[in-house]
């Protein structure tokens, strides 16, 4: 079903059934066999999502042993894997992967750099893209020329399911109405959840675009014209659409009625944001953990105690950082995929960089029998080393949201100073204050820095900003794209992070 070989088999059906020779999208897939191996949300709820363990390992077996053979056939990887000393057969099941190197994006970048534009990673040529109909995604390319990743009809479509999956399972319906205010561009996930709805769940998505796009106060406006009870946002501009409706319609987005949100809380331990984005929404508000590679890794279900891991899609490892080794289930790491769905191009052993950890696999109370995970713990290569202490600047969310005086947002600066004539490295961690909260700026700017080294392990100096005053640096003002949590100015740095 994934090989190249349905090529000429796929042609063949278009001519025979539409009296085409063009590579038409409905006939790129086997439509009745596609969702035999990948069932519809409802469907999967009560089969694949609630089998036993081993019956899910065997799947997962399964689908591996397809995605090493094309691994094989692909330059990238068996250039690499031959470098490694693996050869064909020596990797015959899961328990063999950590035989075969990893790799990260800036290996991808790379290939894409030495052969432009796609890469040997892709291993496609110019008869493939005449023939399959790919879709074009790429990374944020916020530090640098963006890393293009082709999907494949199958890949482009699982990963859709994938969403809708888990929509269902946090309780979307056919005639929901879920509202989308991030733009349908290169990014990939607006359009998973835009396809989630449409192709897959029969729920009405309004794809209204950033606030760039769609200012704040229509979108507000436009979710009461036409019924929102869902959204997919980042928490920044949830809250800002929140504040929107206040101060510039006088309404509570409470009265919207919303059915619960989706987002990406990052490492929310303590639970802070999302105890403030639930009451001011009034609603369930549901993580969810994802990248342009792997699609939807990850997804918290109704009873919020971590994140289902999709297993039948995704082979979640946890490594160390600094060696590579893997770890033990509840230690914390480098998150490594495998994509069981992807061979045009294969995902194997791909490291994200991301922090997280595998924290049980045990039956959830939802009928769920996926493995879970943590909350994303923020970016191993944004890590800062400070007098010898690895900082990691999203572990500033828990200080900073327990100040009802501030608005939630912050950014760390490092610079490199000369203290006495010996080169030293500093971190100011600036911390926006709301103006309707009476506070003593010192006294807050005391606790912050007391509990920011209680959480970072050193000390800091903190510097207060007023309400909106890092939206440019931070981006955090309803521009598209995630919020920027570290600016690193010491003029050795060279900025990874963008995954």
């Amino acid at each position: 079903m994934w090989g190249r070989c349905l090529d000429a088999i796929l042609g063949q059906m278009a001519r025979e059934a539409y009296g085409s020779a063009l590579p038409l999208y409905q006939c790129a897939i086997d439509w009745p066999a596609f969702f035999q191996d990948f069932p519809a949300p409802d469907v999967f709820e009560q089969t694949v999502y609630r089998w036993p363990r081993q019956r899910l390992r065997q799947l997962q077996e399964r689908r591996f042993l397809q995605v090493m053979q094309a691994g094989w056939n692909n330059p990238f990887y068996k250039t690499r894997w031959t470098a490694a000393g693996v050869q064909p057969g020596d990797v015959k099941s899961l328990a063999d992967i950590v035989r075969l190197p990893s790799y990260t994006s800036d290996d991808v970048k790379q290939s894409q750099l030495d052969a432009p534009p796609f890469g040997d990673f892709h291993g496609l040529n110019q008869h493939d893209l005449a023939h399959t109909p790919f879709k074009l995604q790429t990374s944020g390319g916020t530090t640098g020329q963006p890393r293009a990743m082709l999907s494949d009809p199958i890949a482009w479509e699982v990963q859709a399911l994938a969403g809708a999956r888990s929509l269902y399972i946090q309780g979307a319906r056919p005639g929901d109405v879920m509202q989308i205010p991030a733009t349908c561009s290169l990014a990939n996930g607006p359009w998973l959840q835009y396809k989630a709805c449409h192709d897959f769940l029969g729920v009405l998505p309004l794809t209204t675009g950033s606030g760039v796009v769609m200012s704040s106060r229509t979108q507000i406006e436009t979710a009461m014209r036409f019924g929102t009870n869902l959204w997919n946002a980042f928490p920044e501009y949830l809250l800002r659409l929140a504040q929107a409706a206040r101060d510039e319609l006088g309404i509570d987005v409470r009265s919207l009625g919303t059915k619960f949100i989706r987002s990406y809380l990052g490492p929310d331990l303590q639970g802070l944001l999302r105890r403030e984005l639930q009451e001011t929404w009034g609603c369930p508000v549901y993580d969810i953990y994802g990248s342009n590679e792997i699609g939807l890794g990850a997804f918290e279900c109704t009873h919020q105690r971590g994140l289902h891991i999709m297993e039948d899609c995704v082979f979640l490892e946890v490594v160390d950082v600094e060696t590579g080794e893997p770890l033990l289930m509840g230690q914390k790491g480098n998150l490594v995929a495998t994509v069981l769905f992807r061979t045009r191009p294969p995902i194997i052993r791909y490291n994200m960089r991301d922090l997280g950890r595998i924290l049980d696999d045990q039956p959830c109370a939802c009928g769920g029998h996926f493995a879970r995970m943590d909350h994303f713990l923020g970016r191993s290569d944004a890590m800062v080393k400070l007098r010898g202490v690895n900082v990691y600047p999203m572990a500033c969310l828990s200080a900073v949201k327990a100040e009802a005086a501030t608005t939630g947002e912050w950014v760390c600066i490092v610079e490199r100073v000369n203290a006495g004539g010996v080169p030293r490295d500093e971190m100011q961690v600036q911390v926006e204050v709301r103006g309707d909260i009476a506070h003593d700026p010192e006294a807050l700017k005391l606790r912050l820095a007391r509990r920011l080294k209680e959480d970072l392990g050193v000390v800091v100096t903190v510097v207060l900003v007023g309400a909106g005053g890092l939206a440019e640096l931070a981006n955090t003002g309803g521009r598209e794209g995630k919020a920027r949590r570290l600016i690193d100015r010491r003029p050795d740095y060279i900025d990874t992070s963008n995954n």
